[in-house]
């Protein structure tokens, strides 16, 4: 479902903490019609050059700013991904990704109680660093 949208921007950046590269982040669009709480958030699964990122070394933000570990949000039910809002996610990658072309492979699930599969998305794009 609005898979062509699902990426927000067209970029992924380094980030850092307390001034060394921690790793890298992007934004991503709900691939379903309506906001949910992140608790409904069945995985986002992302793969970077092809090698997959561990759920541990994911992170989402809330619009507050608050962060979340992905295996941690099956019990965050106060804050929502609303509908064209932008998530930002974060990989915990030592050093980040180095300067270069990149590939980076995202798939989404919401859980929801009338689509056993939930609503999926799994859209690829490249970018440079």
């Amino acid at each position: 479902m609005n898979d062509k949208y699902i990426f927000a921007t067209d970029r992924c950046v380094n980030f850092e903490t307390d001034g060394k590269t921690s790793g890298y982040e992007f934004r991503l669009r709900i691939p379903y019609y309506q906001g949910v709480p992140l608790s409904q958030v069945k995985y986002i699964k992302v793969w970077m050059d092809g090698e997959e990122v561990p759920a541990e070394d994911i992170s989402v933000f809330a619009v507050s700013g608050e962060e979340f570990r992905l295996p941690e949000i099956i019990t965050v039910t106060l804050f929502y991904w609303e509908y064209m809002e932008p998530l930002r996610v974060r990989v915990y990658k030592e050093g980040g990704l180095p300067a270069g072309r990149h590939t980076l492979r995202v798939k989404p699930s919401i859980d929801v109680i009338y689509a056993p599969d939930g609503f999926v998305a799994d859209v690829s794009q490249e970018f440079e660093i």
